[in-house]
């Protein structure tokens, strides 16, 4: 691609680092900590500063957040760059019919960036009708597995019985993740089982949710960083990643399946599309993550043919995607 490129985002997040250094973007993050009410002035206002000290011809963002994507749609002609986002599941479908009107400002913004944007990037075929329906041009992209290898990696400090199953279950404590389900799911596993949590659960047992009677199999790990994290996922037996919503693609299972771990998923129909053979579908409640989670353990040795197979053909399927995208792009951008 011709020209300075750029990928700006409000986050740090693994599917950005990958996209940005797969389009030879220079990839800039702006991560705010201060405080709560001066974060959208502050990273606008940076945000700014970085364009005029990059002069892009090519921007991508990642969206969320939502309101970078709008500074930069109201910005681009200004300064004369091409703006490419990537949404990937960012729709909050959940309060599509809201008349609370923070929503109804999202759903405005959320139509009127995608419309103005030269590209929107998501990450499934009905993500795309749904920007197509907003007046925009979308392409699909889903995430590129990652490198999480075990080399140099030593067994997880987390784990400390080899007699015991020990399931990782990816979580961000969001609210679209059955919590309590996979809580009560540890306690009917029982002490066969170890069953580990990851991310900031203080946010959510802070947020009102009682942290009370938790199970003695049950570990919540914190915040790790990214090598602990890649030693726990290298060292359990099996992945959990379950979500309330539909059309989304977690990140926890592209993780799951880099390492050919035997995984537990939601039983939707995005999840189900995309990783079409290996994985244990669940409904999202005790008893059904409970099946699944033996059942995925029982299967880890007969199933590692079937999850390298799987890796095979989404590194394949994503390199037919990316190289359309990547096309489409470039044409543009000239």
């Amino acid at each position: 691609m011709g020209g300075k490129v750029v990928w700006f985002a409000w986050e740090d997040h693994r599917r950005s680092r990958e996209l940005s250094s797969e389009f030879e973007a220079k990839y800039i993050p702006m991560v705010y900590r201060g405080v709560k009410i001066f974060r959208y002035p502050v990273l606008s206002l940076l945000t700014i500063y970085k364009i005029l000290a990059e002069r892009p011809t090519l921007v991508f963002c990642q969206n969320p957040s939502i309101i970078l994507t709008f500074l930069l749609v109201m910005t681009k002609r200004i300064f004369g760059f091409k703006l490419v986002v990537d949404r990937h599941s960012n729709f909050k479908f959940e309060y599509e019919s809201s008349k609370d009107i923070k929503w109804k400002i999202f759903r405005f913004v959320s139509k009127f960036t995608v419309k103005h944007s030269d590209l929107t990037i998501v990450t499934n075929d009905y993500l795309k009708s749904v920007c197509e329906g907003f007046g925009g041009v979308a392409m699909v992209l889903p995430d590129k597995l990652p490198d999480m290898s075990s080399g140099n990696l030593e067994k997880s400090r987390f784990l400390t019985d080899p007699n015991k199953v020990h399931v990782m279950a990816v979580t961000t404590f969001d609210s679209d993740e059955p919590i309590e389900e996979m809580i009560e799911a540890a306690r009917c596993l029982g002490e066969n089982y170890i069953l580990y949590m990851t991310g900031n659960s203080d946010r959510y047992f802070n947020s009102g949710n009682l942290r009370t009677d938790i199970p003695n199999n049950l570990i919540f790990t914190g915040f790790v960083s990214e090598y602990d994290y890649k030693c726990l996922i290298n060292s359990v037996d099996v992945v959990v990643v379950l979500t309330n919503k539909d059309f989304i693609l977690n990140c926890g299972a592209y993780e799951a399946v880099s390492v050919d771990a035997p995984l537990v998923l939601s039983d939707t129909e995005t999840l189900r599309g995309y990783f079409f053979k290996g994985p244990v579908f669940v409904k999202n409640n005790p008893e059904s993550i409970m099946t699944g989670v033996v059942k995925a353990a029982e299967n880890k040795v007969l199933g590692a043919g079937i999850y390298r197979d799987l890796k095979s053909e989404l590194t394949r399927s994503w390199g037919d995607s990316f190289s359309k995208v990547r096309s489409f792009i470039s044409d543009f951008v000239l």
